[in-house]
């Protein structure tokens, strides 16, 4: 089984951010102890800590991870395509990918909330779900038409690329390349460089809860990663992937890609890992959940359709809750073992990412299991 680090930030803290030492810090424990891979996210505007103050560019902080570690593969989970243009991306990325010799995987995402969302992109406001998905997919389709290395010309919903009616002025016509001008000197393709270091191009992730997401990225080739889930639901969506793999030959080229990311945290004692995780997870879980009707409709959502939601389920915390579920896994190595060998046998799961990045959690207390787990757990498996 692969195992990841998630997330780097404390939910609900910006005291130090950006805490650069203890990314620096976490990077070496991961390289040094086994893990094959770091995800960061993109979030936005958290001066009230209502979301994980993580790094606002993944692919910057990449370029941070890939100077601090050798070996370490290198996620985003995810890049928010509707925010961003789809040409800076396939640069940026391209570049990530030479400057780390093709460790990259690429991640990508629709996008949290529309105080992010709708302050990059007025199409992005993701109460117009419609719209949001529709510039999602035309922004990586024109990633991965740029990533081909060839000139190409692209007009979708959102964007034309080359810019309709530019010409070369300045040039001399027969210096013009005739794969990227007319004889008139009008330029009618693009051609963007570097192309990706990986061939054909890095493995692409979609961060999915759904079944239909999931189904989706299955279609495309791309790999799933889940997070709000639990064990039935994550059960459902793989079926769904799996059911949803081509079956014209194109599977072997993009084998299959299945992770869950799950808040996990080991200690020596049981007693003393749900001491810190049962407040740092009913914290990070109650912030926006006011009213019942709210607490209802936010645990039904990581429930598979046909899960039912029990009467205990909506008294139990956050933490109870979620243990039940299988959603989070917190307790001795031993502990944490035994639930992962299930993930690995029900789900047929073979990478993990850790999430840990909750509010309270101090620092040594998430190095400390992070190092216990590569110590305890990892060699299990």
């Amino acid at each position: 089984m692969r195992f990841d680090s998630g997330l780097l930030g404390h939910n609900g803290d910006v005291s130090n951010y950006p805490p650069i030492d203890e990314w620096t810090e976490t990077l070496r424990i991961l390289e040094t102890n086994g893990y094959e891979g770091v995800w960061a996210a993109e979030h936005h505007f958290f001066w009230d800590g209502w979301t994980n103050p993580v790094p606002t560019n993944p692919v910057l902080f990449n370029i941070f991870a890939a100077g601090q570690t050798t070996r370490l593969k290198l996620g985003q989970c995810g890049v928010c395509l509707p925010d961003w243009h789809p040409i800076r991306v396939a640069e940026d990325v391209a570049m990530l990918d030479h400057m780390s010799k093709g460790r990259v995987e690429f991640g990508v995402i629709r996008g949290l909330n529309n105080r992010v969302n709708g302050n990059f992109h007025p199409k992005a406001d993701r109460r117009d779900q419609k719209v949001n998905q529709a510039l999602f997919w035309e922004s990586l389709e024109i990633i991965e038409l740029a990533w081909k290395g060839e000139p190409f010309r692209f007009k979708g919903e959102f964007y034309e690329f080359p810019m309709p009616g530019w010409r070369d002025e300045k040039t001399p016509k027969a210096e013009l390349d005739p794969r990227f001008y007319t004889t008139n000197a009008e330029l009618t393709h693009l051609q963007v460089m570097p192309g990706t270091f990986q061939k054909p191009m890095p493995p692409r992730w979609l961060m999915a809860d759904t079944v239909g997401s999931h189904a989706a990225a299955a279609r495309r080739g791309m790999g799933a990663m889940s997070y709000a889930q639990s064990i039935r639901q994550t059960k459902a969506a793989w079926d769904a992937y799996r059911g949803a793999r081509p079956t014209d030959g194109t599977a072997a080229e993009a084998p299959e890609r299945l992770a869950a990311m799950r808040p996990i945290f080991v200690a020596p004692m049981q007693a003393e890992a749900e001491k810190v995780m049962r407040p740092a997870i009913n914290l990070n879980m109650q912030r926006g959940v006011r009213a019942s009707s709210d607490l209802e409709a936010a645990r039904r959502a990581f429930l598979a359709a046909d899960e039912p939601l029990e009467p205990r389920d909506l008294t139990d915390d956050w933490f109870d809750f979620l243990v039940r579920k299988e959603h989070c896994h917190v307790g001795t190595p031993d502990y944490v073992t035994e639930r992962l060998q299930k993930f690995a046998a029900t789900l047929r799961c073979d990478h993990v990412g850790l999430f840990w990045a909750l509010p309270l959690v101090t620092f040594a207390e998430y190095r400390r299991s992070l190092e216990l787990f590569a110590n305890k757990v990892m060699p299990r498996f």
